[in-house]
């Protein structure tokens, strides 16, 4: 496949995640604010991966559009929009991981704390 054929697949499928990505972004800061503010925050990282996923799609769109004497520099903010999304990405996931993790401790903890408590 070439470099156009490449960057065609990944500009389609980058927009249809990125889109996905900042409507379900959206919808977990709503639901998050209900929790409490805090909990809005990984929507609000899905919403910025979301964004920075569409700005790496138009560059895709730019590279397909030029002749080739000018790839260096698309390609450059193409891999940083990439970078930026990937670290992001990462970002959520250990945030999401930690959220878990104490959702995990509270929940033993308050099962061993019901379970120690005297009974009337």
């Amino acid at each position: 496949m070439t470099l156009r054929e490449e960057l065609k697949q990944f500009s389609k499928w980058a927009n249809i995640v990125g889109i996905f990505t900042i409507i379900f972004g959206g919808l977990s800061a709503l639901s998050g604010l209900f929790i409490f503010i805090i909990g809005a925050i990984p929507g609000i990282i899905m919403i910025i991966v979301g964004i920075k996923l569409l700005n790496a799609k138009k560059q895709a769109d730019e590279i397909i559009g030029l002749d080739g004497s000018e790839y260096d520099d698309k390609i450059q903010t193409l891999i940083k929009n990439l970078t930026q999304y990937f670290k992001l990405q990462g970002i959520l996931y250990i945030i999401s991981f930690v959220f878990t993790i104490i959702v995990i401790i509270l929940i033993v903890g308050g099962g061993m704390m019901y379970s120690t408590m005297p009974t009337f």
